[in-house]
């Protein structure tokens, strides 16, 4: 299987997987929704040790919408998000998928559940015969 990757927006971080993501899914939590800048989150559930980056991201920790800590990477220079980790998934990153540099990878890795439905915004329509989760831990 070739390489996945990705970038943030200038291109002074960029990242590589070594296979393929272990889930996707959809997060309407307030966090998504913030480092997105839109109404809900793509992530790509990914093994640690099939990661790898170039450049220097900028880390911003913080109590996630699951109660637990999370560590944001991102560009300090664009602002980009990229990935987020956090103890409670040990060898595990969140990575945010919209900026993934080949469109057909997001196209193959569509969704299979949603997460925080209940914070979905009334006009999203959910994903047809993906997992729905009202809260993280249900």
């Amino acid at each position: 299987m070739p390489n996945i990757t990705g970038q943030c927006l200038c291109g002074n971080i960029k990242y590589t997987i070594a296979g393929k993501p272990l889930a996707a899914a959809l997060c309407h939590c307030n966090d998504c929704r913030r480092i997105s800048g839109s109404a809900f989150g793509y992530n790509w559930v990914v093994p640690t040790n099939i990661f790898s980056f170039t450049g220097e991201p900028k880390s911003y920790t913080t109590i996630a919408n699951s109660g637990n800590p999370a560590t944001s990477h991102f560009c300090g220079n664009c602002g980009v998000t990229l990935w987020r980790e956090g103890k409670a998934s040990p060898g595990l990153l969140y990575l945010k998928a919209g900026a993934l540099d080949d469109r057909q990878d997001q196209v193959s890795n569509q969704p299979a559940a949603e997460l925080f439905t209940s914070r979905r915004l009334d006009w999203v329509a959910h994903i047809p015969g993906a997992h729905q989760k009202k809260e993280m831990n249900e």
